[in-house]
């Protein structure tokens, strides 16, 4: 489904842009507007692609030219969006090659996102970076609590597509917790958490508010402006369990425990 990949994606390298406003200045606005078009209307291929066209031209910009043998490192902040950047334009190329009656099939194949909470019945989906911590979240969540666990982790899918497999998360989670640690190194010596986990906070927020989304950070992380309104627990170290009694209040409010 060409339409709904390319929504995700650019949803989700919005929420990635805006981690970083400053150099992202240029194309900031397409991002956005990339990330809010009605995907469910054909008449917004043209802005679709505007959009896209806007943004593979700034990333050009930091590719390595074909051919150069000149040493070249690109900025961080295009090197880990410029897969999903390709992505998107691809895809736009591949909605524009269609024909009508197939155009039209692919824009009727996608339904707004609901903006209330989703129908998850209770799962809650555990997103994370490389570190093992979530391992002894969902322990405590399955074997103390008695509570549904949804992670990358569950099952083999090496078969599937991310983007597949967030759809299906999005739709079968009420609520998430996203395990930020201290992983990738910032320019100015700062520490902060993967961008998978920073992608993924802001797509369950989208559809499932913020008041069930919600953030176990690390002491020392780099703060972000993209989860502002976010819930979120502090732990120091690896003492994740500091964040369980925290929890507990949470899921006794939204009913989720007694």
């Amino acid at each position: 489904m060409i339409i709904k990949e390319l929504q995700l994606l650019s949803e989700a390298l919005w929420e990635s842009v805006k981690a970083d406003l400053k150099f992202f200045a240029p194309i900031k606005v397409f991002v956005k507007k990339l990330s809010e078009v009605d995907y469910t209307d054909s008449e917004s291929l043209q802005d679709i692609k505007m959009y896209s066209d806007k943004i593979e031209e700034f990333f050009m910009k930091y590719r390595r030219k074909p051919g150069s043998k000149v040493m070249y490192i690109p900025p961080s902040q295009t090197s880990k969006n410029d897969t999903t950047v390709k992505s998107i334009h691809r895809l736009t190329q591949q909605l524009l090659s269609l024909s009508e009656p197939e155009l039209q099939k692919e824009f009727a194949s996608i339904k707004p996102l609901p903006q209330k909470k989703s129908t998850g019945s209770g799962q809650i989906f555990i997103g994370h970076g490389r570190s093992k911590l979530w391992a002894r979240l969902q322990i405590f969540l399955k074997d103390d609590l008695n509570l549904k666990t949804l992670t990358f982790e569950d099952e083999s899918r090496t078969s599937e597509s991310i983007i597949n497999i967030l759809g299906e998360f999005l739709d079968k989670s009420s609520l998430a917790i996203l395990v930020m640690t201290a992983e990738d190194d910032t320019e100015d010596g700062k520490s902060r958490a993967r961008q998978n986990v920073i992608h993924e906070a802001g797509l369950f927020q989208g559809r499932l508010g913020f008041d069930r989304v919600i953030i176990l950070k690390q002491d020392g992380i780099e703060e972000f402006s993209n989860i502002a309104g976010l819930q979120y627990i502090p732990f120091s170290g690896d003492n994740i369990e500091q964040c369980f009694y925290e929890l507990q209040r949470k899921f006794k409010k939204l009913g989720l425990i007694k």
